[in-house]
């Protein structure tokens, strides 16, 4: 759910009407590329715990058979796409909560993000009970959408076909359009790899790690494909504008009672559980990293109770502060470079999944070479377009800034850590 959580936020509610407007009915495609690049993901992952257990998440397996350097880069560079991420979700809530809580948006800003704060300070399994519930609220809001759509078509004489055609084409935008808007699906799939760090505070780590990989991806991909298909069926696709909600936008064109107040309310849990998810996961991080030196040991310090890594908490917290406040102060540079800097970072550690796989395990090839063959086929894409070609372009940039600074911190071959991480984890 930790997992789920992480990856159904604002990017499914509210960005896929993006990737909708650049694609128009195509868009299936564009998704479905990205589904099946998610599941192989999934499936590397899987097969890296099974041939090499006990390894830690996902980063860790990098560090091991990728290099510490590499090791290094992946990390932090993950570690600054939540970060990013963090105060992106973080603006999101407070914009939503404007019409309930009348206070300056700074204001709103900072309760947001104490409170997510200060449930990633409970007890580990309290903050699961937490995530749990908000994963489920999104959960079930996706499931009556799907039902309540199937309804509508049932009910109504609902020009499916004028729908899906209202440009003239299924591909108005053509190949380019689709392949244009396979990063901002990508992007919105992203995050599944939570389920091997959040595995490592789980009683059968290397069990839970094959577990869910398996079981999210599939579950991510059948609500993601379904309701953007129901969407597309149900409206037509010009109609769409992007920066709001598609799910909202069809609700309301069918005069459902209540749907604004109630898509904007899941909407607002969706930015929460995934601001929570992340929180979470930056936390671990860069507790992970403190492990293996790659970090300042200052951030294995827990609390004695509960064994949480309290001080990584407050960090990361106020990373995503200092970010969305760079989104005020410097919203045309610093916050400009550090959202582009996350398609290339997805991009990165997605390939070096692929290669860490290789490395472990020489079996059923096919899977890592056609990973690898959809990973080029949506750089090729980003290349192509200018917006995305720049954002591309930044990325490397920040990416080869992570690099040097592998360098310095790491001049030459240091013995390899045991896994603290582990050791120092609550049960």
């Amino acid at each position: 759910m930790i997992s789920l959580g992480g990856v159904m936020g604002a990017g499914l509610f509210v960005g896929a009407s993006g990737a909708i407007v650049t694609a128009g009915p195509a868009v299936l495609f564009s998704y479905a590329l990205s589904a099946i690049l998610v599941l192989l993901i999934n499936l590397l992952l899987r097969d890296v715990a099974l041939h090499a257990p006990g390894s830690g998440s996902f980063l860790n397996q990098i560090r091991t058979n990728l290099g510490l350097r590499t090791g290094f880069v992946a990390g932090w560079s993950y570690w600054l796409l939540w970060v990013v991420t963090l105060a992106i979700e973080v603006m999101a809530a407070a914009t939503l909560l404007e019409p309930w809580v009348p206070l300056p948006y700074a204001v709103r800003e900072i309760l947001v993000l104490g409170s997510m704060t200060a449930l990633n300070l409970l007890p580990v399994r309290n903050y699961g009970e937490f995530e749990y519930g908000f994963s489920c609220i999104k959960i079930l809001a996706l499931t009556v959408f799907i039902g309540v759509s199937f309804v509508l078509l049932y009910h109504y004489n609902v020009p499916v076909q004028a729908n899906l055609m209202a440009s003239g084409s299924l591909l108005p935008h053509g190949l380019t359009g689709v392949l244009a808007a396979v990063p901002t699906a990508l992007f919105s799939m992203s995050g599944t790899e939570i389920a091997t760090i959040a595995a490592l505070e789980s009683g059968a780590p290397d069990a839970n790690v094959i577990r869910t990989t398996r079981t999210v991806a599939f579950r991510l991909v059948v609500f993601y494909l379904l309701s953007i298909a129901l969407i597309l069926c149900l409206v037509p696709w010009t109609h769409i504008r992007q920066g709001e909600s598609p799910f909202l936008y069809v609700l309301q064109t069918f005069h459902i009672p209540f749907a604004t107040s109630a898509m904007t309310l899941v909407i607002l849990v969706a930015t929460l559980s995934t601001l929570n998810s992340g929180l979470y996961t930056t936390s671990r991080v860069l507790f992970e990293m403190a492990g293996r030196r790659d970090a300042p040991r200052y951030f294995l310090r827990t609390q004695p109770k509960t064994r949480l890594p309290v001080i990584s908490v407050l960090a990361c917290s106020l990373a995503a502060l200092v970010v969305s406040i760079c989104a005020v102060v410097s919203p045309g540079s610093v916050f400009a470079f550090l959202v582009s800097t996350t398609g290339a970072i997805i991009m990165f550690n997605n390939g070096l999944m692929v290669f860490s796989r290789m490395r472990v395990c020489r079996i059923a090839l096919w899977r890592p070479w056609l990973a690898l063959v959809l990973l080029t086929l949506v750089i090729l894409s980003m290349l192509a377009l200018p917006d995305t070609r720049k954002e591309l372009l930044l990325g490397a940039a920040g990416l080869a800034i992570i690099s040097i600074a592998a360098f310095v911190v790491i001049p030459g071959k240091r013995p390899r850590l045991s896994h603290v991480l582990r050791d120092q984890q609550p049960d």
